[in-house]
């Protein structure tokens, strides 16, 4: 059994902000699957044409927007 984050591809371990996860989406304590549980994650054109896309994007949050909401 390989463990969560033990694998890596060459692009994922050169990008210095961890833009890239890779993972179990079965395995609810890893990395990607808590990342796809995130509030803040979306797919591009699942909606549109009616596919299943199994890249998430999370959004990224600015200072301004979480000022606004919080009044």
């Amino acid at each position: 059994m390989v463990n969560d984050g033990e694998i890596q591809s060459a692009c994922s371990q050169a990008c210095p902000t961890d833009a890239l996860v890779f993972g179990n989406l079965n395995d609810e304590n890893s990395r990607v699957s808590k990342m796809f549980n995130d509030k803040r994650h979306y797919k591009l054109l699942d909606d549109k044409i009616g596919t299943d896309p199994n890249v998430v994007y999370l959004a990224r949050v600015e200072e301004k927007e979480t000022l606004a909401a919080h009044g």
